[in-house]
């Protein structure tokens, strides 16, 4: 009996940790998902920014080859086409 009694008492242990590292994989599925939201908030900002930035520089006499365009690598860093 000691021992079926040890042993419930591991598996109740464990299942407390299983259970804590559920709810932290819970909160970080979250995260992400708000992160991704705000990321595609962004991306949908950056891409009105640059259609603005070129009408007015059409506007202004600006050819759009004389422009440099923005764009985002895979990292998610920024940089100009005329830094490639």
């Amino acid at each position: 009996m000691a021992v079926e009694d040890e042993l419930k008492k591991d598996h109740s242990d464990m299942q407390a940790v299983v259970d804590s590292k559920q709810k932290i994989i819970e909160a970080q599925e979250k995260r992400i998902a708000s992160l991704d939201g705000a990321n595609s908030r962004l991306m949908a900002a950056l891409t009105q920014l640059k259609e603005r930035y070129a009408v007015t520089s059409q506007r202004n006499g600006l050819s759009p080859s004389n422009t440099s365009s923005l764009q985002i690598t895979e990292n998610g860093e920024f940089r100009n086409s005329s830094n490639c």
